[in-house]
């Protein structure tokens, strides 16, 4: 009788009980699969906010400080579950319970998942400052441009730092049993926060006190990158005096202080980003040195003047067929035909293309005006739209960079992001963006750095994978494009078709919604209330965002509007207000957002499509989430729909999902093998690579090194997933074999056990028919980091599926 492998592929994020495919292949004795697996429930959370600090950002952040206490209560306060039919009761878990009360869940019920007791969250703004331009303002005590990706902890009662937030950061500690445990939970530096009410106060305070004084060029993505990621995060970048870039000399280590006391090696992460606007900050290194420039005023060689003294010059355009085939080789910018060799065909393309041949201004032409914008086509309030097209180069990161910072055990260093060469006369030759991964990922690391003559990196590997880390972005979007993920809350790839477009890599829209699109212009297809220079009265009729509107080239359109709960009077405030006349430099703005009277009254919010953070959502699949920061509705605060209650449900949801205990997708004992008194043990090695830092030794801890031929291909399949060799000390955890309904969980042994459900009663796994489950006392392997190897074998005709 034949027999065939059931390779179980496992992740540490379940999903309810796993469902992935299952592949067959010919019997072997090789180690035929392995994986990461968490050792114990998740029992630590860092939870980083990166909240957008531009203008028309307070509303928004007033709207999260009421969400704030539904945040709290879905992570420090899961539902009491049924044990019999694993349906929620009208209770809530508490987390100064314990195992043995329940968790003060009711008799006869448990929580959905125990209770957070240990959680860290944190804020950075966008605020990343000119990045070698000179676009936001550094002489006014009022601003603050330049956070530098730094923790931002701003009491929003009236300045000053939270006095809860001792480290610059809220941490959570409640007195329970969990926290008695001080190896696994040691006392944060304070004490932490002990009450539920304060935690949320100070949290909805430091939300507040981030403000809307932030640079308007907002650089999301990279204040996340840099506080989380950048092995090696610049101190300051310097004035490169109309030169190339540099990112200058030292390291931030207060950055990296703060990053290490943050980031726990064996928590899940979780950011969430709020922002009204499209990730949009150059690279300063990009384009050879000059990607600065698309951050400043004054575009380098540019004659094309805006007009009024100090709004600076405009930028190159494009060659002609970037407007329609922005993916072409021959799209590229006008610039480069200043200095090409003219003896290559590819030069004198540019030379000759005759969006390079035009100037703008009448009566003059030559250098520093053929191929320029006109004054009014390149605001730089929207110069980070749709770059290619426009520009014929994008001087932005890649959104690989974002992603692989989220997932890729190895990321670039400095010096391996550009590589560059110099030139005998002393000119340096910069690469483009290649993001050679050099240095240990400080997501996925034992140990960082604090202090200088500490290492930045060649870091030890830490027990966190890329299934703990979780994006969520509650941006410009419609929220009739996030339906699709109602039941699941998970989006299809038709709705992210709507959202972003066929292909936004090859510049294809095909199939987007027009409230996605990014233009300047009155999209094709989107209600208007006669044209889009109508008088500021008429709202337009489009329940998404009203309407079209004229923005003079000087705003984008809308993905979305909101109606405001107070009328805000924009006479005597310009930056964070829409309906000003001088709120974009123009005369009489009519954006659809203002009081029918016609006076400077805003009664309506907007966000704009805010496609680049949606962009790494969606490449980071189950661990990626989209929100919209439209609320359905702010009258009704008891109603699910009210403000950002549905962006935290999606959150929470998404994050219990780890919370729970792991399903395994498919059953490892046969029904004959299920309805033994003495079960054999499941043909499955779980080992531990431990930390060395710790101390421990497979020996002191009583515990075998696996079989060497098992620890060969297993130090192999590392060494490809990582890119280095990785010599930690690796141990066989024992596997105490437990009958259907048993577990081995409250016991104190270095052990595992798989549990799976008997007939007629409720499953040891709670909602899991089986699951692989660790005794309570591996948690005295600190740091370590498990991988789950099994291979099982099932005769023809007997049933692999779970009990019933």
């Amino acid at each position: 009788m034949n027999k065939s492998l059931v390779l179980l592929a496992l992740g540490v994020l379940g999903i309810g009980c796993l469902s992935r495919p299952v592949g067959d292949v010919a019997p072997t004795t090789k180690v035929a699969f392995t994986n990461d697996q968490t050792q114990l429930a998740v029992d630590k959370v860092d939870l980083l906010f990166a909240i957008d600090n531009s203008a028309s950002m307070g509303d928004k952040q007033a709207i999260l400080k009421e969400a704030v206490p539904n945040l709290i209560e879905g992570l420090l306060e899961p539902p009491c579950i049924d044990e019999e039919t694993r349906t929620p009761i009208d209770a809530k878990a508490s987390p100064f319970g314990n195992r043995e009360d329940r968790y003060r869940c009711p008799e006869g019920s448990e929580p959905l998942f125990k209770p957070v007791t240990d959680m860290h969250i944190g804020i950075i703004s966008s605020s990343l400052g000119n990045m070698g331009g000179n676009v936001c303002r550094t002489d006014a005590a009022s601003k603050r441009t330049n956070d530098g990706g730094k923790l931002v902890n701003i009491d929003g009662r009236g300045g000053g730092k939270d006095p809860k937030a001792t480290l610059d950061f809220l941490a959570w500690y409640p007195p329970n049993d969990e926290n008695k445990d001080k190896r696994r939970h040691p006392t944060p530096e304070g004490g932490g926060v002990q009450s539920l009410e304060e935690l949320a106060a100070s949290f909805q305070n430091m939300v507040v006190g981030v403000d809307q004084n932030g640079c308007g060029l907002e650089a999301q993505l990279e204040s996340v990158y840099r506080f989380l990621v950048q092995p090696d995060p610049w101190v300051a970048i310097p004035d490169p005096n109309g030169g190339q870039a540099s990112l200058g000399d030292g390291i931030d280590f207060e950055l990296l202080e703060q990053r290490a006391k943050f980031l726990r090696p064996d928590s899940l992460v979780a950011v969430v980003m709020l922002t009204d606007e499209d990730d949009s900050s150059a690279d300063p290194l990009a384009l050879n040195g000059f990607g600065w420039a698309f951050m400043s005023r004054d575009f380098p060689n540019s004659s094309v003047k805006r007009g009024e003294l100090g709004l600076g010059s405009t930028a190159p355009r494009g060659t002609s067929v970037c407007a329609s085939e922005p993916g072409s080789p021959d799209c590229t910018s006008c610039a480069f035909g200043a200095d090409c060799d003219p003896t290559t065909e590819a030069c004198q393309k540019i030379r000759q293309d005759p969006s390079c041949t035009e100037s703008p201004v009448p009566g003059k032409d030559g250098l520093g005006f053929d191929g320029f914008f006109a004054p009014a086509d390149d605001d730089v309030n929207v110069r980070f739209h749709r770059m290619k097209q426009r520009y014929g180069v994008d001087p932005q990161y890649p959104i690989r960079r974002y992603v692989d910072g989220f997932t890729k055990p190895r990321v670039p260093d400095r010096a391996t992001e550009h590589p560059e060469t110099t030139r005998p006369d002393g000119r340096r030759d910069i690469a483009e963006y290649a993001g050679t991964p050099k240095c240990t990922n400080p997501l996925f690391a034992a140990k960082l750095p604090q202090q200088e003559g500490d290492e930045t990196c060649d870091l030890p590997k830490g027990s966190r994978s890329p299934d703990l880390v979780f994006f969520a972005v509650v941006g410009g979007v419609p929220n009739g494009l996030l339906q699709g993920a109602a039941k699941n809350n998970r989006l299809t790839d038709a709705d992210w078709v709507k959202i972003l477009g066929k292909n936004p890599d090859a510049y294809d829209d095909t199939g987007i919604d027009e409230h996605m699109l990014q233009s300047v212009g009155a999209r094709a297809g989107l209600r208007r209330a006669g044209d889009p220079d109508a008088p500021r009265s008429v709202h337009g009729s489009d329940e998404v965002h009203g309407r079209e509107w004229n923005t003079n080239k000087r705003d984008l359109q809308y993905a979305c509007t909101f109606d405001l709960v107070e009328e805000r009077d924009c006479s005597s405030t310009v930056e964070s207000c829409d309906c000003n006349d001088d709120a974009k430099g123009q005369p009489s703005s009519n954006a659809p957002l203002c009081k029918n009277d016609g006076s400077p009254t805003q009664v309506k919010a907007k966000a704009y499509p805010s496609i680049r953070p949606f962009r790494v959502v969606r490449a980071l699949g189950e661990r990626g989430i989209a929100a919209s920061l439209c609320p359905l509705q702010l009258t009704d605060k008891d109603a699910p729909t009210y403000g950002y209650k549905p962006a935290v449900a999606a959150i929470v949801d998404r994050l219990s999902q780890v919370l729970i205990t792991q399903c395994l997708p498919q059953a490892l004992r046969t029904e004959t093998e299920r309805a033994m008194e003495e079960p054999p043990p499941v043909p499955c090695l779980v080992l531990a690579q431990l930390d060395p830092s710790v101390g421990q030794t497979c020996a002191g801890l009583g515990l075998e090194a696996p079989a060497e031929e098992v620890l060969r291909v297993f130090r192999e399949q590392q060494a490809k997933e990582n890119g280095i060799e990785d010599d930690r000390e690796v141990c066989q955890l024992k596997q105490k074999v437990v009958r259907a309904g048993e577990t081995c969980a409250k016991d104190g042994s270095l052990e595992w056990c798989y549990v799976e459900k008997a007939p007629g009663q409720r499953s040891p796994a709670g909602t899991c028919p089986q699951a692989l489950i660790f005794a309570d006392g591996t948690a005295a392997l600190t740091n370590a980091r498990f991988t789950l190897q099994c291979i099982n074998q099932f005769s023809e005709g007997e049933a692999a599926n779970g009990a019933n």
